[in-house]
């Protein structure tokens, strides 16, 4: 026809223009666009085009290059001068010998590199380590100082802080302005419990006690008739009354006196002398004490009969200032842990400043001096100086204890733990260089007293041991450097592969060249090989994305416009009485440009919009008229009313699933939906590909839309929702519509025209549980042969904008309706089913066979 002529013409003469690409494009293009076109015209037209545009470019390309018949063969030497490469004035042995010796140097480069590296790996690793082990051992010895010094002040400021309570309470300064006798040494504090146990908390010591000052021969026999009095204040009853099931010692009371052991550790009335002592005639008893009921058989021991106590009481009498005994072990401890006392001194009075006077109730003033009358001690065990101090990543830091009296203790200190490693000095002496050593302090007794030799001091000596070392000095320098030193190993024979590799690729190019050399020199004659040289020199320099995007144009822009003229002569002819489909290629074109918006990406790069509309047909607007459609609006009736009774959760409930189950029937029914507003669900069919039965098509999906909208309603209703009071209403209507992207930040598929409006009103007045259907759409049901299904509205409709229309319901007549049967199952049907799908298949193939008539006509 005169059509396919055009379209032949237009687009070989592009494909001429163009080349061996765009021809090949273009046939593709073509080809696509006629694939998805339901007329055989169409597609056989393209097809004949697509085949003689090839066959006409083959001939072209045999008559350019003169044919193998017409070109004369090459001779040998110009055969050889194209292939070969540029002559090399040296000898090929001296250039092997120059690639050999690069090769040597090389390699010992890489040797030399990889034992230099190696080597300052090695050394650095091990210096890095070193550095790290020191950094944290340092860190340790100051954590540990300041831990073991604060552990020492905590315990002498709880013992100050009980002594002044006993002195604010019981000194003679405060009897006196109460116009009452001095009370010492018969002092006993009244809920000494609650007054002790906070500060031996914070001391974080073992036990607290309130010992009194108790001359033989001036006080003891009144202080002990005062200790039987006061007895019930201590918190034990068997200190008053023993319990009958105990025996001698255990059942002793306070009421025995204060007693001590003999050189056979029995228990004996103290004889109130202590020989050695420079206070011969002193007792100090143990009278309140907390915790009690670990240590009520302490309760009135004498703490000045024994050696280790004896001496740090004697230097607290001698120079008032607090002291520590020597090592002990206690006999709470089954095993050995070493432990210490602290005494502090519990003075008579306060020392106030002369420029203070204190007065009595006459005005008189008080004489301000100071004696000791009592101690505060305070038993501590010197592990516990020393946890809960280091992170738990330290391990095996050792601390030496040492007294002045030649006593010396090891601990392991690893973390939170602490490991006595027993008597004598434990360190490794290869860690002698790291020695650090920390002397404890009590308060400012050196202040006071000045230097004494006599005083039993203490001495923490750190070291770390080979645990400690091994967490921060590794094997991780061997291991770096054999890493190193196998990458080197691994690069060397890397790169002598590589070489080989390119080696055996030169040689098999230079052959590979030297071949395609000669079928080159074959095809063409030397002018032309040397320009398709430099056009191919051209090419390779110029950007491939701009080449590729103009060549990709333009030959867009000749199919388009040959397909743009061909569609302006279908369109002018295709109407009919009939109401078939045109299938134009300028049609197919813009709807495979709708279609791949619908399946891919709906937003355009700000770049691609156009701002005009001059530069041709490639700017233009993506869009067309689609004469062939029908689009249904669907609306919840109820909905407004149950929503605002509902939350938000239970609203969207609905709406999801409802939706979803129709997006699923508009999958199974070749249904496009358009979108949703609100409540409303619209869909439309004939868009982007044109459908013969549209109408009925888009009516069977309103058919199982309604079903399945009472199938959610009643599951959900179920579940609590009460939505069987709701039910939806349908609107069909067909017509034709314009169609497009409308490209912006945000592109979408747009839908304009009455057909939209009317199928809106459609919706609008109908009922719910009802599809509404125009007269338009009734009538191209019919035309399907599924005129069963309408039934005709009583009355008319008054329309906004329309007027009045008649319209019809559509019910779904299964036995009218169009079913799809494979071959085995066509097989299985019984004798009238299988009647009636003959009779139906065989109505379809005659009203086929009219419509063909019809577009003749």
């Amino acid at each position: 026809s005169s059509e396919e002529k055009k379209l032949h013409n237009t687009t070989t003469a592009s494909a001429m223009e163009d080349g061996d690409v765009q021809i090949i494009s273009s046939a593709s293009s073509t080809s696509e666009t006629n694939n998805s076109s339901n007329k055989s015209t169409s597609r056989e037209s393209i097809s004949t085009s697509s085949t003689g545009i090839l066959r006409m470019r083959r001939k072209s390309s045999r008559a350019s290059s003169g044919g193998s018949g017409d070109h004369p063969p090459m001779s040998n030497a110009e055969s050889g001068r194209s292939a070969s490469s540029p002559v090399d004035d040296d000898h090929p042995e001296k250039q092997n010998r120059k690639v050999c010796m690069l090769r040597g140097a090389m390699i010992v480069t890489l040797l030399t590199a990889t034992v230099a590296v190696a080597t300052l790996v090695y050394l650095y690793v091990t210096r890095d380590e070193e550095r790290n082990f020191q950094t944290q051992y340092q860190d340790s010895v100051s954590k540990v100082a300041e831990a073991f010094q604060y552990g020492i002040d905590t315990k002498h400021d709880a013992a100050s802080t009980f002594s002044a309570i006993y002195t604010s309470i019981y000194g003679n300064i405060v009897q006196e302005v109460k116009n009452q006798k001095p009370v010492w040494p018969n002092a006993t504090l009244p809920f000494f419990a609650e007054k002790a146990k906070d500060l031996l908390k914070i001391s974080n010591g073992r036990a607290l006690s309130f010992n009194p000052i108790i001359t033989q021969d001036v006080n003891r026999l009144e202080w002990e008739a005062h200790a039987t009095e006061s007895a019930w204040l201590l918190g034990d009853k068997s200190l008053i009354v023993p319990p009958p099931d105990l025996t001698w010692p255990n059942n002793r009371t306070v009421s025995f006196g204060i007693y001590s052991r003999d050189a056979d550790r029995n228990v004996v009335y103290d004889p109130g002398f202590a020989p050695g002592s420079r206070y011969e005639d002193v007792l100090v008893p143990v009278w309140q004490i907390h915790p009690i009921k670990t240590n009520e058989k302490a309760v009135m021991f004498n703490l000045h009969s024994e050696k280790n106590r004896q001496r740090a009481l004697d230097d607290m009498l001698e120079y008032e200032v607090p002291t520590l005994t020597a090592i002990l072990q206690l006999v709470q401890d089954s095993e050995t842990r070493p432990s210490s006392i602290l005494f502090f001194p519990v003075f008579d009075n306060f020392e106030t400043p002369e420029d203070f006077p204190v007065f009595d109730n006459v005005g008189m003033p008080i004489v301000n001096g100071t004696n000791v009358v009592g101690s505060i001690s305070i038993v501590f065990s010197w592990d516990t100086l020393l946890q809960r101090i280091l992170p738990n990543y330290i391990k095996g830091m050792i601390c030496v204890l040492q007294s002045s009296t030649g006593q010396v203790y090891s601990y392991s200190v690893s973390g939170n733990d602490v490991t006595f490693l027993g008597e004598g000095d434990k360190h490794d002496p290869k860690y002698d260089k790291y020695k650090e050593v920390v002397q404890a302090t009590l308060g400012n007794t050196a202040e006071q007293i000045g230097q004494v030799d006599y005083l039993i001091t203490y001495t923490l000596v750190m070291y770390p041991s080979q645990t400690f070392e091994n967490e921060y000095v590794t094997n991780r320098a061997g291991i770096y450097t054999a890493g190193v030193v196998l990458i080197f190993l691994c690069t060397s024979a890397l790169f002598l592969l590589y070489d080989y590799l390119v080696e055996d690729r030169q040689q098999k190019t230079a052959r590979f060249a030297r071949q395609s050399a000669n079928i080159v020199d074959a095809m063409f004659p030397a002018g032309f090989r040397e320009r398709l040289y430099k056009s191919h020199q051209n090419n390779n320099n110029n950007s491939g994305s701009k080449a590729n995007s103009r060549r990709s144009s333009d030959n867009d822009e000749a199919t388009i416009k040959a397909s743009n003229r061909t569609n302006g002569e279908n369109r002018s002819r295709s109407q009919s009485p009939s109401r078939r489909r045109s299938s134009t290629m300028g049609r197919k074109i813009v709807t495979l440009q709708i279609d791949k918006f619908m399946k891919g990406t709906r937003s355009a790069p700000k770049d691609h919009i156009p701002t005009n509309y001059s530069n041709g047909d490639d700017d233009k607007p993506i869009a067309d008229l689609f004469l062939d459609t029908s689009i249904m609006f669907a609306d919840i009736v109820g909905f407004t009313k149950w929503s605002t009774e509902r939350s938000p959760n239970e609203v969207f409930t609905l709406l999801e699933r409802l939706f979803w189950e129709f997006d699923e029937l508009a999958a199974q029914h070749n249904v496009f939906k358009l979108g949703t507003i609100g409540d409303c669900y619209i869909a439309v069919t004939g868009i982007p590909n044109p459908i013969e039965d549209h109408a009925s098509l888009l009516t069977q999906f309103s058919f199982a839309a309604r079903e399945k909208v009472r199938e959610v309603c009643a599951q959900l209703d179920a579940e609590g929702l009460d939505t069987l009071k709701l039910d939806m209403r349908f609107g069909i209507h067909s017509g034709a519509i314009t169609a497009g992207i409308l490209r912006g930040t945000k592109s979408r598929f747009e839908l304009f025209g009455d057909t939209i409006n009317t199928a809106s009103r459609m919706e609008s007045t109908s009922v719910g549980g009802k599809i509404q259907v125009s007269a338009e759409t009734a009538e191209l049901i019919k035309l399907d042969r599924r005129g069963k299904w309408l039934v005709k509205r009583d009355g008319m409709i008054t329309a906004k904008g329309k007027g009045e229309l008649q319209t019809y319901w559509a019910e779904p007549n299964p036995v009218g309706s169009r079913v799809s049967f494979s071959d085995e199952a066509i097989d299985h049907l019984p004798d009238d089913d299988f009647n009636k799908l003959e009779s139906q298949e065989s109505d379809r193939y005659y009203q086929h066979e009219y419509d063909k008539q019809d577009e003749k006509v």
